[in-house]
């Protein structure tokens, strides 16, 4: 499928939706993730990036392509999580006819495992349950995550309160955590694992997004949204409490919840 700014997306069997909006594959990650990550902004030697749903690449793509316009010394480690490694036929088909086709090709050696330094910045792609790789990372690690797995009633198992506070323990003081979705119960989510929250930009015929961190470093919800959130049983988030749950699970599971809190409002 071919997406305005001409990039491409593919569409996944298992969780029935395309990977990208028709606005554009490639717009997506730069204005949904790259830009209010702030992560070019950093000063440190080393930065590093959590990529969560490496899908076509693209978030990769853009950020080593803005990385190497910056002409800095710093060096770049992104490590993207993807469950998925039957992609490489679509990967192969992917193409843009200009300069980025050349980073591209090295995201495409790091997908095959064949080579993951490259210089200025190094991709490494763990194949797997990001519940599980999740649990490895140190705390304080990262200094921005891009989480974009498909969306939380096809994905549910990444968009937990627990799965969130994880992700909350390996991000530095300084993190930003970017995501496509603005909705009540996975922002919710978000504040119960611990995370200030703010709007995210739309992009295209999308509706905002969210950003998190853990301090005060982005523009945040006012405390009358956040007090309609969390009065919303509709923001009753989903919970995995040992991140091993089954997406059917998950799903049915807040669906009680829900049920019981409105027979208690009776």
């Amino acid at each position: 499928m071919k997406t305005e700014d001409g990039t491409f997306s593919l569409y996944s069997d298992e969780y029935g939706q395309a990977m990208h909006s028709v606005s554009g594959a490639y717009n997506e990650a730069l204005y949904k993730h790259l830009y209010p990550s702030k992560i070019l902004e950093q000063g440190s030697a080393d930065l590093y990036v959590l990529d969560i749903g490496f899908g076509l690449g693209y978030n990769i793509l853009a950020l080593v392509m803005e990385f190497l316009r910056k002409k800095t010394n710093q060096k770049l480690n992104i490590i993207s999580l993807e469950k998925d490694s039957t992609f490489l036929t679509g990967i192969n088909m992917i193409f843009f006819d200009d300069e980025r086709d050349i980073l591209y090709k090295n995201i495409k050696k790091s997908f095959m495992g064949a080579e993951t330094d490259f210089g200025s910045y190094s991709i490494s792609i763990e194949f797997g349950d990001a519940r599980k790789t999740i649990c490895k990372f140190s705390d304080n690690y990262f200094d921005a995550v891009f989480h974009d797995p498909f969306s939380p009633s096809k994905n549910p198992e990444l968009w937990s309160v627990e799965f969130f506070r994880e992700l909350f323990r390996i991000m530095n003081a300084d993190a930003i955590l970017t995501t496509y979705s603005s909705a009540t119960h996975i922002r919710n989510a978000m504040i119960e694992a611990g995370f200030h929250i703010g709007k995210g930009p739309s992009v295209g015929k999308k509706r905002e997004g969210t950003i998190a961190s853990k301090c005060n470093n982005i523009p945040l919800l006012c405390e009358e949204d956040i007090f309609k959130l969390k009065s919303d049983v509709k923001s009753t988030p989903y919970r995995d409490y040992d991140l091993n749950e089954s997406r059917e699970n998950i799903l049915q599971q807040r669906l009680v919840r829900i049920n019981e809190i409105k027979r208690s409002l009776k």
